[in-house]
């Protein structure tokens, strides 16, 4: 048989770890620290590899440390990462420690930016940034002080246009958009040009995507679909899921934990 078509299965998980509190949404850098965001408690929080037994927390009250709404986690290189904080309309650049390095509201972006309402956010390897613009659905590829640079995507776009992005991720020269809307994750490449659309297995409901290749998943069941076809069985009901390396990360409601890819 192929190996493009193995098919296994795994129904464990390689490691397990009890978070804080319920996070909604998380990241992992190069490093394997693993960064999240607990709505409930409006705080923002980096478990430190390899043991995860560190923890760093910021936010959880009203001041200029503090966020309202987190959209989206981008890490970049240096262990810094970008937060999008829709709800408090601003962008942090974030330190090692998770002290804030820059801080860009959207009243310092310009107007055709800020009238579209960013609500997700990539990093590229450089210091370029995506935006995704919640009215039209356009993605605006600007630099770290906010300046356009490029645009593209968006509801009219033709073969790559976009009705509900629900995920924005940059990786090496490609950006991925996962549509929920469209059941579909949509590649273009770093200049804009639409490459593909991946349609969603309809047993699936949601999805992720890197260079390494694509997520799906549905309550705890994940497929991988990569050099080799997977299916993983998670403890708990997944919210969400990140590549880093070799590991396939996976978030429940108060556990983060990753199985190995082949």
């Amino acid at each position: 048989m192929r190996l493009a078509f193995l098919l296994l299965t795994y129904a464990y998980a390689q490691e397990v770890i009890e978070l804080p509190g319920e996070w909604s949404l998380f990241a992992v850098d190069g490093l394997y620290h693993i960064y999240g965001w607990d709505a409930t408690q409006r705080a923002f929080y980096k478990l430190w590899a390899p043991r995860y037994d560190s923890l760093t927390r910021i936010g959880g009250a009203p001041g200029p440390e503090g966020f309202l709404s987190v959209a989206s986690i981008a890490p970049i290189g240096n262990q810094q990462v970008y937060v999008l904080d829709a709800e408090g309309q601003k962008i942090m650049l974030l330190g090692t420690n998770l002290q804030p390095l820059q801080r860009l509201t959207y009243a310092q972006l310009p107007s055709e930016v800020a009238e579209g309402f960013p609500v997700l956010l990539t990093a590229s390897s450089g210091t370029e940034l995506y935006l995704l613009l919640r009215e039209t659905q356009e993605i605006l590829k600007v630099d770290a002080f906010g300046r356009v640079l490029l645009r593209f995507g968006g509801k009219v776009y033709g073969t790559g246009f976009l009705a509900g992005a629900a995920f924005l991720h940059a990786e090496g020269d490609k950006v991925f958009v996962v549509d929920t809307i469209r059941r579909a994750i949509i590649e273009y490449d770093s200049w804009g040009n639409y490459l593909q659309s991946v349609p969603f297995p309809p047993e699936m409901k949601k999805g992720w995507a890197s260079e390494k290749g694509r997520v799906f998943w549905r309550n705890n069941l994940i497929r991988w679909e990569g050099m080799q076809l997977m299916t993983y069985t998670c403890p708990v009901q997944v919210r969400a899921v990140w590549i880093q390396g070799r590991r396939l990360y996976w978030l429940g409601e108060r556990q983060i934990g990753w199985f190995p890819l082949p």
